[in-house]
């Protein structure tokens, strides 16, 4: 049980320090590159979404290691023999869709409740930043003066 605590705490600070370092990144570098902002802000989501999937493949290398080399449970349901079937349930618990055709048994239960929560706050964590950035970055002036001015019938009262 002591191996299944410590590689969670493993995971959640590695994938934390890593998503930190994209944000930090993404905060200074993505200024510095010449696109119109809403391309900028497309290029921020793009890179965001690829650092879930090395954030979800981490997960996925961990439960091949528990329970092929660890021996820490095992993954019932679907028969579980390449890498991609670790990846597909790693992205099940991270998004936390939980379809149930894969199902964790033994002390990696814990790790899978724990991955969870980290996919929650980390998604939770790219929503704000993309937020951020677009309430930045986004042209909402025009977009809400096209708005009006169809709630209007065309005629601007200004």
């Amino acid at each position: 049980m002591g191996q299944v605590i410590l590689l969670s705490l493993l995971l959640v600070m590695l994938t934390f320090l890593f998503h930190y370092k994209v944000l930090l990144s993404l905060s200074v570098y993505s200024a510095r590159i010449n696109l119109v902002n809403q391309s900028r802000v497309l290029l921020i989501v793009l890179v965001l979404f690829f650092a879930h999937v090395v954030e979800i493949g981490c997960y996925a290398l961990a439960y091949a290691w528990s329970v092929e080399g660890l021996k820490l449970g095992a993954l019932k349901g679907l028969e579980m023999h390449e890498p991609m079937d670790y990846l597909y349930f790693s992205t099940v618990i991270y998004t936390s869709l939980g379809l149930g055709d894969v199902y964790p048994d033994g002390h990696i239960r814990f790790l899978t409740g724990i991955e969870a929560l980290n996919g929650l706050f980390l998604i939770a964590w790219s929503a704000s930043f993309t937020f951020l950035v677009m309430s930045r970055l986004w042209p909402w002036s025009d977009c809400c003066d096209r708005i009006d001015k169809y709630k209007d019938g065309g005629n601007d009262k200004r």
